[in-house]
């Protein structure tokens, strides 16, 4: 019990030190950051309440519902699946155990923070907002659409995955443009599925990445907090 009292004192005291260190520019812009997407987002809700983009929604979904076919249907069903929930548990526990494996226990456990963090954050926002999915409920718990989750944690995920890399692994610029364009188009189809699959409309994918930008940010900060 002594020993962690210890532990848990000269932790405080470190991270006391560091918070004085650490360039105050930095947590000044990320504050303003996140409450820019914040705002952003409860700015694009009110202008689908409005009315002022359902008819673009609607329109795009009746469009793209044209081009459904079984061989696309099957390509984009398994897109999705790279930011659902099954598969971002599988991909954070082996990202956890690799993470505590190189000594990064604090990565890991900002990785879990922010994962938890943003999936409280897309059910509250999809309760509060309680926006219907385009052809109706998935599930008898699943009828909510605005902010797409898959969105969310696709955008959040996969860029936090990118800041770790290119911040802990040593790379040319020309890998680090490749990676960010393999993880920006991944994003993206992830994306599109969920448009396809008439799972979600264009505003609930944007609602989406302005709150999964949220959680990138401050997965950001900390690492770059703890790590500087």
């Amino acid at each position: 019990m002594t020993g962690f009292k210890n532990w848990l004192k000269q932790e405080k005291n470190g991270l006391k030190n560091d918070f004085y260190a650490y360039p105050k520019e930095k947590i000044l812009w990320i504050i303003l950051g996140i409450s820019f997407l914040f705002l952003a987002l409860f700015r694009l809700w009110t202008v689908i309440s409005f009315q002022r983009m359902a008819q673009w929604d609607i329109w795009l979904v009746n469009q793209v519902e044209q081009l459904r076919n079984n061989t696309l249907d099957v390509f984009f069903l398994f897109l999705s699946n790279f930011a659902s929930g099954y598969f971002i548990i599988v991909a954070f526990l082996l990202l956890a155990l690799f993470l505590i494996k190189r000594k990064m226990k604090k990565a890991a456990f900002i990785v879990f923070l922010t994962l938890v963090g943003s999936g409280f954050f897309i059910w509250l926002f999809k309760n509060l907002f309680s926006r219907s999915r385009p052809f109706g409920c998935l599930s008898e718990r699943d009828c909510f659409s605005f902010p797409s989750g898959h969105a969310t944690i696709a955008f959040y995920f996969y860029g936090m995955l990118f800041n770790l890399i290119t911040r802990f692994v040593k790379l040319r610029k020309r890998y680090v443009l490749v990676l960010a364009m393999a993880f920006g188009f991944l994003v993206f189809l992830v994306a599109l599925s969920r448009i396809y699959l008439g799972y979600h409309f264009l505003t609930d994918i944007v609602g989406g990445f302005l709150l999964g930008g949220v959680f990138l940010l401050i997965s950001a900060l900390m690492i770059d907090f703890l790590y500087q």
